[in-house]
């Protein structure tokens, strides 16, 4: 498969403590979260290959990652700020997926992936607002995308055509 057939992934990162005693940039990975996640990992692997993986440099982000990049065989994983969450987090975000191009796979958090898929997609919010471990397939089409599905652990797929029947 083409790098220009695969999707561009936005994920959220799994479920993860609610605090940390050295505050929220060292929040982990519940083990729960972790076990779920795998296994949608797996899942989403399953549906497509990606080429490469770039993740906030928060904990929960980048235990993410390293699971995506276990579950579809990838070796490396990039740390970028514009991953960080940030009021201008969307804006961001979509300069680097436009950067990135399809075939990747961005971890990140709430609400600047949530908004940056509503915007990448033209609506004014997505279903469910990225729940974590969520995965937006977006194509990439020029300078917009158009939505190839949604994957919420433990939840159907959603297309394109699902979402319009809500």
């Amino acid at each position: 498969m083409s790098p220009t057939q695969m999707p561009l992934m936005l994920v959220r990162h799994a479920v993860a403590e609610d605090l940390h005693p050295l505050g929220d940039e060292a929040r982990a990975l519940t083990v729960e979260g972790r076990a779920a996640f795998r296994t949608h990992a797996r899942k989403l692997a399953r549906l497509t290959p990606m080429a490469g993986i770039v993740t906030s440099p928060l904990v929960r982000a980048v235990q993410t990652a390293e699971i995506l990049a276990e579950a579809f065989g990838l070796g490396r994983v990039e740390v970028h700020s514009a991953l960080l969450p940030h009021p201008n987090g969307p804006k961001r975000i979509l300069r680097l997926a436009r950067e990135l191009g399809a075939g990747w796979m961005m971890v990140g958090h709430n609400p600047s992936l949530s908004r940056a898929g509503a915007l990448a997609l033209d609506v004014d919010e997505l279903p469910d607002k990225l729940r974590k471990g969520t995965a937006l397939a977006l194509h990439p089409e020029g300078k917009h995308f158009s939505l190839a599905w949604i994957a919420t652990p433990g939840r159907s797929f959603l297309r394109p055509d699902d979402l319009h029947s809500r």
